[in-house]
């Protein structure tokens, strides 16, 4: 579903089929609504998601470089043997 603004008329393009919004009925322009509100929110997410693992690698790296720096001894974990 998207919508389009044609000679300043909002569409409605569902199917690939194209409807005046301003025909639909008041419940379709409802739900058209709540769909646009949705996709935004959507978009919103996906940046805000976007923004987080950047940060999250930015501070492991940093994570690591202040490791790697420390007098920090590694730990050697033992290897099973079967």
């Amino acid at each position: 579903m998207s919508t389009q603004i044609t000679n300043d008329e909002p569409v409605l393009v569902l199917d690939d089929q194209k409807y005046l919004i301003e025909n639909l009925s008041d419940e379709a322009k409802y739900v058209v609504g709540v769909l646009q509100d949705l996709g935004a929110q959507l978009n919103a997410h996906q940046v805000r998601g976007a923004q987080l693992q950047a940060a999250q690698e930015s501070l492991t790296n940093q994570l690591k470089g202040l490791v790697e720096d420390s007098e920090s001894e590694v730990i050697e974990t033992p290897t099973e043997s079967g």
